[in-house]
């Protein structure tokens, strides 16, 4: 998809590649083969785990804080308040459960997973994947359709360029 605005453009990029974490993390934790933990050796999980590792240290904070101090009070000042109010209780959500799943990322990535962990690991993963693509979608028909409206060009610019720099 294409939008008119920057920013709008941006933020749906960076959904694309969060959209793709959670579909490499969804076939790792379901299915058959998820009954067991995945092999030490096992290359893909290997990758997922560093990628998921640095979206969960601040990759998705990045996004989140961006949005809450950028986005959500030019909204809030044009009088939408549903938007950033619905939102912001998702963000918080996600960050609690990065919270919980870091640690476990970060184990795994040294040690490995035992059957108990494993079985932790993917249901928090379970719930973090359904979340995330969730609260995308709602970003992506609530959100991002109505920045070319908020920002005009000149901030809309800036702001692209401020969330590249951060």
């Amino acid at each position: 998809m294409y939008y008119d605005s920057q920013i709008a453009q941006v933020l749906h990029d960076e959904h694309l590649r969060i959209i793709d974490l959670m579909n490499r993390l969804e076939g790792l934790t379901t299915g058959r083969k998820a009954r067991n933990a995945p092999a030490g050796d096992d290359a893909a999980t290997t990758i997922l785990l560093a990628d998921l590792n640095a979206e969960l240290q601040g990759v998705a904070g990045h996004h989140f804080n961006f949005e809450e101090d950028n986005i959500f009070p030019a909204l809030t000042a044009i009088g939408d308040v549903a938007i950033p109010y619905m939102l912001r209780q998702e963000h918080d959500l996600l960050r609690n459960l990065s919270e919980v799943m870091l640690p476990m990322v970060q184990k795994a990535r040294g040690d490995g997973f035992t059957a108990d962990e494993w079985a932790a690991f993917r249901d928090l993963a379970l719930e973090l994947v359904e979340r995330q693509i969730t609260h995308i979608q709602k970003e992506e028909m609530g959100l991002l359709p109505v920045l070319s409206e908020v920002f005009e060009e000149q901030q809309d610019s800036e702001l692209a360029l401020l969330f590249a720099e951060a």
